[in-house]
C-alpha cells in the first residue's frame, strides 16, 4: 500500500514538473493601456501621448503586440513594430497628429488599443474624450 502511494506521489510530482507553467497561466505578459495624455502646443493645437505598461510577470517580446490610437473613429497613430517590454516597465508613445483648436468637432473621443495575446485582454483598451476650449 505504501509503495503504491509513493509511486502515485512520484508520478504526480513528475507530471507537474513536466507541465508547462505557461499553460497554467502563472507566467505571462499582461500589457495594459495605462494612460492617455493630451498636450497643448503654444498655438493651441492638441496632440496625444499614450502609455503602454507590462503589468504581467513575463517579458513581452518585441513584435508580440501592436498599438493603435484612434481619435473620433479615425486611426491617427499606430505601432506595428514594437519593442521588448519587461515586467513592470512602460513605453510612452507620442502621436505626431495635431488637432486645431478651431476645428468643427469640439470633442476628441480617443481609443487606445493594444493588439496582443496576453493574460488579461480586458485591460488592452482605453477610451475617453477631451473637450476643446472655445477660446
Amino acid at each position: 500500500m505504501r509503495l503504491s502511494y509513493l509511486l502515485v506521489s512520484m508520478l504526480l510530482v513528475f507530471s507537474l514538473t513536466m507541465y508547462d507553467v505557461r499553460s497554467m497561466g502563472m507566467v505571462t505578459p499582461d500589457l495594459e493601456a495605462s494612460e492617455v495624455i493630451c498636450h497643448t502646443t503654444d498655438t493651441g493645437e492638441r496632440y496625444f501621448s499614450y502609455l503602454v505598461r507590462n503589468v504581467g510577470n513575463e517579458t513581452a517580446p518585441a513584435g508580440s503586440y501592436q498599438v493603435f490610437f484612434k481619435v473620433n473613429g479615425k486611426l491617427i497613430s499606430f505601432e506595428r513594430t514594437t519593442d521588448t517590454l519587461q515586467p513592470g516597465k512602460s513605453i510612452l508613445y507620442t502621436s505626431e497628429h495635431k488637432f486645431y483648436p478651431n476645428q468643427k468637432k469640439r470633442v476628441l473621443k480617443y481609443n487606445l488599443i493594444i493588439n496582443t495575446k496576453d493574460a488579461d485582454r480586458d485591460n488592452n483598451k482605453k477610451t475617453g474624450e477631451i473637450w476643446l476650449d472655445s477660446n
